[in-house]
């Protein structure tokens, strides 16, 4: 690897700075980071709030907050369709020697995932856009889980 910093872990330094660990510890967060939003889709295409995927890649309040969505979605009729495009970066690693807390930052655009109601149309014309996403992630017995989950208003990115 080249002095240069690494995409995965854009938000250090050099990526030359930090232990394979670290690295590591990096790329699975990231992994899971976008695991959770591939459940998060998959889950909003049908509203089901109960669906197990949810767990899988959430915990404590980032949980919580995508359940609640997806359950408010279901009381009114809605469904996600498309999918957003994402670009998170890795901007903290602690322990620096051996991560169990990741902090990812993104600009979400969700511009091509909207909700509908159940007869396919468009809940308003809001188009979506671009959003200021914070995650913070846990390593919780090898598995790394967002735990904390910030998406600012369209436009803060």
């Amino acid at each position: 690897m080249s002095g240069a910093s690494s995409p995965l872990v854009s938000g250090f330094p050099t990526a030359a700075l930090l232990t394979p660990a670290a690295q590591q510890a990096g790329r699975d967060a990231l992994g899971a980071y976008r695991g959770m939003w591939a459940d998060w889709v998959a889950v909003a295409a049908t509203s089901d709030y109960q669906d197990p995927r949810l767990a899988q890649h959430l915990s404590g309040a980032a949980f919580s907050m995508v359940y609640k969505a997806v359950y408010l979605n279901k009381s009114q009729g809605l469904v996600g369709r498309g999918q957003p495009t994402l670009s998170p970066r890795v901007t903290a690693a602690t322990p620096a020697d051996n991560p169990t807390r990741i902090t990812v930052i993104d600009c979400t655009d969700d511009s091509q995932w909207l909700r509908y109601t159940l007869d396919g149309k468009p809940k308003d014309d809001t188009p979506g856009g671009r959003h200021l996403t914070e995650a913070l992630l846990l390593q919780n017995a090898g598995v790394w889980k967002v735990d904390q989950l910030l998406i600012q208003e369209i436009g803060t990115c």
